[in-house]
This record gives structure tokens, sequence and C-alpha cells, in this order.
């Protein structure tokens, strides 16, 4: 694999949830102001302001962006009009600090909620939403659930747990249940494990928070590289350009975003409009 690394944009206030819309161009939340940051040839715009603190955000195949807003324990998708909320609460309370997402093939996603959870109070949750905001949990009892990506057959949902320093995961059943979870990787060092992202080989790769690395693990869970994230605190990755060959990498202690090639394309995520 290519350790090479090269930043792409900086000036962000703590980047985070990189995605991808229908041509290509790059997204980045910004959880420090509120905004999201388009970002073409190297340079940033400010495109929406979701609230407070968005995390993460993904493109579905409408090219309509959907955004975790942990600032505001939302759940919103935007389409270049206006906000609109799909999901704010679960039970009568209101969500648990939404913090990253991914789509399933039938269009549905699933979302960690990590917020009051931690090594000591176990209470993150993972939910499951319809397109239409119906919302349920189906896992909890997790010291801060973060980044989560499925697998190319979507029968397995792998989940940071970063308080735990591991990786978890969960068996997909029909309609969106979950069963679990089990230890796929252990994280140690740093603060754990924040975004992840797939390629095509079902390697997961790792945004370490406070190591400086990503590290790579094969689909049976050894432990294959560890690359650079351009400083210490990486929070997310996610692969892209036209031959999905390049995995960018959000970083806070520099506030930047990088590209490296780790030389296998990376995975395709469902409902992706590109």
């Amino acid at each position: 694999m290519d350790r090479t690394i090269e930043k792409v944009a900086d000036g962000f206030a703590f980047p985070e949830g990189p995605c991808f819309d229908a041509n290509g161009d790059l997204y980045l939340t910004q959880c420090g102001n509120g905004w999201i940051a388009r970002v073409r040839g190297g340079e940033a715009e400010e495109y929406v302001h979701t609230g407070r603190a968005p995390n993460g955000a993904v493109f579905s195949e409408d090219n309509v962006l959907w955004v975790a807003e942990a600032g505001t324990n939302q759940l919103l998708r935007y389409a270049g009009e206006e906000l609109v909320e799909i999901a704010g609460e679960w039970g009568g309370k209101p969500l648990q600090k939404p913090n990253d997402l991914v789509f399933a093939p039938d269009g549905s996603l699933y979302m960690t909620g990590p917020g009051g959870s931690g090594a000591e109070n176990a209470i993150g949750v993972i939910y499951h939403v319809q397109r239409d905001g119906a919302i349920e949990v189906v896992a909890g009892g997790m010291a801060f659930p973060n980044g989560l990506a499925l697998t190319a057959d979507a029968s397995r949902l792998l989940v940071a747990e970063t308080s735990r320093r591991r990786i978890l995961v969960f068996d997909v059943h029909p309609g969106g249940a979950l069963e679990g979870p089990e230890v796929f990787a252990e994280t140690p060092g740093g603060v754990g494990g924040d975004g992840v992202a797939f390629d095509v080989e079902g390697n997961l790769y790792v945004a370490h928070f406070g190591t400086g690395e990503i590290p790579v693990f094969s689909p049976d869970g050894e432990l294959l590289e560890k690359l650079p994230a351009g400083g210490m605190k990486p929070t997310n990755v996610a692969f892209g350009g036209e031959d999905m060959m390049d995995l960018y990498v959000t970083e806070v202690e520099t506030d930047a975003v990088y590209r490296l090639r780790p030389g296998i394309p990376g995975q395709v995520p469902f409902c992706d409009p590109r």
C-alpha cells in the first residue's frame, strides 16, 4: 500500500463526514461551526448550515444530502432548498447526538447514537431509520458507537466502539434487525476508532483518533497495515475519485482533509449517487 499522503484543503472547523455527490464533488461536515463545506480543486466553499454540529453525512441515489446533526439531535435531509427533519426523537426522548450513518440496500439507514455514553456508561445505541422517518433502536449497550459500514453483501454491520477501542460486528437480518455483537478487531491506543470505510476486497479502514494512523483490517479482522492520517486526530475516511482509488481522511489536529491511494479501490456505498 502507498503511504504517500497529500493535503487537499484546510482551514476547517473540526472536519468530519466526508461524502460525495453525483458529480464526485467532496463534502465535509464541520462540527465546530455548523457548516457543511463543498471542496472543489482544493478550494472549500460553504454549502449549507445545518444548525450546530453536523457529524456524519451521506448522499442518497437522488443526490440528496443526509446529515446526522449531533448538536440538534436530528437526522436531516437537504435537497438544495431547505433542511427537512426526518427524525428527532425515539421513545419520547431526543435522539442521542446522532454521529454517523450508512445506507442499507433497501434505502433505510443505520445511524449511531453515542450521546451520554462511555466506557463507564455504556448506553450508546444504533438506530434503524426508514426514509419516511420511522425509527427504532436495533442495538444498545455500547460505549460510544461511532463510525459504521455495511459489508458488500449487506450481511454484516461493522461499528467502531470508540470508548472500548474496538470494532464490533453485527449480523443483519431481514427488515433491518441486528444480531450480536461480536468483537471484530481491537484498536488499542489513542482515543479509539472513529469513521470507517471498506475497500472492494472487504478490508476495513479505520480513522483511529489520537494515533495519527489509519489501521487496515482484513475481512477476518487481521491487522494488515497502518496508513498515515496527516495528523494525530483523524475523524473519518471515505473513498472517492473517478476510479474510487483515493482515500480521503478528515483530521482535526490540522483541521484539514487529506488524500492517499492505498492501491485498492473503495467499495461504493449503497444508494450512492455516483
